[in-house]
């Protein structure tokens, strides 16, 4: 009788064991470039150049968005868009 409560420890033990790899492996697979679970085409042209934290809940940042630059602020209820400008072409 105990051989089987042993066995079914074993078992449930084994089982948390693989449900905290999955965890563990999808949470740090999205910050590795090398195992990204997102293939490089929906990036949906969005690119943060930069932010600055003004104070608790309050920043600015500067974002790329295919062919536009953004300066975003955001505060504790709202985000505003600051300025937009189309990007230069740099062909010389």
């Amino acid at each position: 009788m105990i051989d089987v409560y042993v066995g079914i420890i074993k078992v449930v033990l084994i089982m948390l064991g693989i449900i905290a790899g999955i965890i563990v492996f999808t949470r740090y697979a999205g910050k590795s470039k090398f195992l990204s679970l997102r293939s490089q085409d929906q990036s949906y042209g969005l690119k943060k150049v930069g932010s600055m934290y003004l104070g608790y809940k309050k920043f600015i940042s500067v974002v790329e968005v295919k062919d536009y630059v953004l300066v975003i602020g955001g505060g504790d209820k709202e985000i505003s868009l600051l300025a937009k400008w189309k990007k230069e072409d740099k062909t010389s």
